[in-house]
């Protein structure tokens, strides 16, 4: 990973490739996600432990535009998909993983967001603002995709890092999800030191059409913090408080 100036970065930022900048504003980007996974057992069954994995991998789609981007499962068969479930031992535990329907809409112009939260099998519908996070530009740089990446860091009031790699060969400023709002389009966002990882593995610059950025409307409207603490609150109830950055909880239960 090579280091450089602020100087230099500001070039990058303001000297982007004329072809890009005119060329490749649509188009569409497909991310790996990867997430570790905690797991909690109740009663005594560690024995389990070995046959269930410790990570869990998905791919998600950004499709973007000079105007708007949307956020998204890959596609109905890749959702389909991230439903499992298994019996362990004589059946009397059942493990379940299922993709969460989750969209994110963005209007890059208005700056505003639409997001559309799955949790706990009810749908929320969170407006907002797009995040006007304190990102530190760091001065590393990466490459990703054949594509020469700016690194920039967030500490939330957690103590939470995170780590995001954006392009300003690509002049968009959008993302997956809340990673978003740079002078660039971000290909690799780094959660706590690898609890999740999100990286571009497929760029496509076809037009996705008008069609593609519809606006979600499926659940309950609620802010930013309404949800939270929602989430934190049934958290509480199944025993699993405390923040675990960008990684994921899985609770095990005996069925009696």
């Amino acid at each position: 990973m090579k280091k450089i100036t602020p100087l230099i970065i500001l070039a990058l930022i303001m000297g982007t490739n004329v072809f890009y900048a005119q060329d490749h504003q649509s188009g569409s980007v497909i991310y790996e996600e990867m997430v570790k996974l905690e797991i909690k057992i109740e009663g005594e069954m560690a024995a389990m432990m070995k046959d269930f994995p410790k990570e869990r991998k998905s791919e998600k789609i950004l499709w973007f535009s000079p105007g708007a981007s949307l956020y998204d499962s890959h596609n109905e068969e890749e959702a389909i998909a991230g439903s499992e479930g298994m019996w362990h031992g004589e059946g009397n535990v059942n493990i379940i993983m299922k993709t969460p329907e989750n969209k994110i809409y963005t209007d890059l112009i208005k700056k505003e967001i639409i997001e559309q939260r799955e949790f706990m099998t009810r749908m929320f519908l969170i407006n907002g603002d797009m995040p006007e996070k304190d990102w530190k530009i760091t001065g590393q740089q990466e490459m990703i995709l054949n594509y020469q990446c700016i690194e920039a860091t967030n500490t939330d009031t957690s103590g939470v890092v995170t780590r995001i790699w954006f392009t300003p060969s690509i002049n968009i400023p959008a993302g997956p999800g809340q990673y978003c709002n740079l002078p660039g389009l971000v290909l690799k966002v780094d959660i706590d030191e690898g609890k999740r990882i999100l990286e571009a593995r497929r760029i496509s610059f076809d037009d996705p059409g008008k069609d593609v950025f519809e606006k979600p409307d499926n659940g309950k409207k609620v802010s930013r913090d309404e949800f939270d603490t929602i989430v934190a609150e049934k958290m509480k109830e199944m025993g699993a408080e405390g923040s675990t950055g960008g990684g994921g909880i899985v609770i095990i239960r005996t069925r009696k």
